[in-house]
């Protein structure tokens, strides 16, 4: 069975102005927060992700399950802030990260596989997934078959990282079953 993926979080950036006054925008805008002295930018929450609004014009988009949702949530973002007075350009989007779950329909013996895979990181006592690096691509692997990837930045990264990561790990099973067993 070929494994599944699900996209957990699609986070993209872009500019909306030259300059925003997040003081005005706290003060017309219901729901957000802006605390200058903690954090510097204009924080909200609506259409079901968050946004970071900063003075420089630029802000941020987390919490979308696609990028073609990350743009629909940041043309409501515009319409909300234009509806309020503020003259705002379109936005040009950036994908900066997608997390993706992965289903590999199959139990794994982590404790086998990172003897296995070079570079692997796997303490069960401080984290119950083993650690594997594609690249600057971290992959977070669990004994149930499941494993997490931040930081892929398109739908052609997402498929060619799960490809790498369902072949190295039939590699390491693989080389896993030429170990020598202890008898006791």
């Amino acid at each position: 069975m070929e494994p599944e993926y699900k996209v957990q979080n699609v986070v993209v950036t872009g500019r909306l102005s030259d300059k925003l006054d997040l003081v005005d925008m706290y003060n017309k805008i219901s729901g957000g927060v802006y605390e200058p002295g903690k954090f510097p930018a204009f924080r909200l929450k609506r259409f079901s992700v968050g946004f970071l609004i900063y003075s420089s014009g630029n802000f941020v988009c987390s919490g979308s399950r696609s990028i073609a949702l990350a743009h629909e949530h940041v043309e409501s973002l515009v319409s909300l802030l234009r509806e309020n007075g503020y003259k705002i350009m379109d936005a040009n989007l950036e994908v900066r990260n997608i997390v993706v779950s992965v289903d590999l329909h199959k139990s794994l013996h982590l404790h086998e596989l990172a003897y296995a895979i070079p570079d692997s990181e796997y303490d069960p006592e401080a984290f119950p997934g083993m650690k594997l690096r594609k690249g600057s691509t971290r992959i977070l692997v669990f004994r149930t078959g499941k494993a997490i990837i931040p930081g892929l930045r398109t739908i052609e990264e997402i498929e060619s990282t799960i490809g790498w990561l369902e072949n190295t790990i039939e590699a390491a099973e693989v080389e896993a079953e030429t170990f020598q067993k202890p008898s006791f």
